[in-house]
C-alpha cells in the first residue's frame, strides 16, 4: 500500500503528470522537454530523476544526450 500511496502522490504534482503525458505520447530528450514545458534544465532533471527512481520511466543514453520514455511494464 504505501509503494501506492508514494506513486500517486508523486504524480499529483502538475509539472511531473505533464511530463508523463508528454512521454506516454513519445520519447523525448531533455531538451525537447525543456522546449515543450518552458522550463529550465535543472528543474526537468530533477523531475525526470523522480520519476525515474519510482519507475515511472526508464532512459537510455543516445550519444550525449539521454532520452527518456514511459514505463509501460
Amino acid at each position: 500500500m504505501s509503494h501506492l500511496y508514494e506513486t500517486l502522490k508523486l504524480i499529483a504534482d502538475s509539472t511531473r503528470l505533464r511530463m508523463l503525458r508528454l512521454l506516454s505520447k513519445q520519447q523525448l530528450s531533455v531538451v525537447e522537454i525543456q522546449e515543450i514545458m518552458e522550463m529550465g534544465q535543472s528543474r526537468i532533471s530533477s523531475q525526470l530523476a523522480l520519476l525515474k527512481q519510482a519507475e515511472l520511466v526508464l532512459d537510455r543514453k543516445e550519444g550525449k544526450k539521454s532520452i527518456y520514455a514511459f514505463n509501460t511494464k
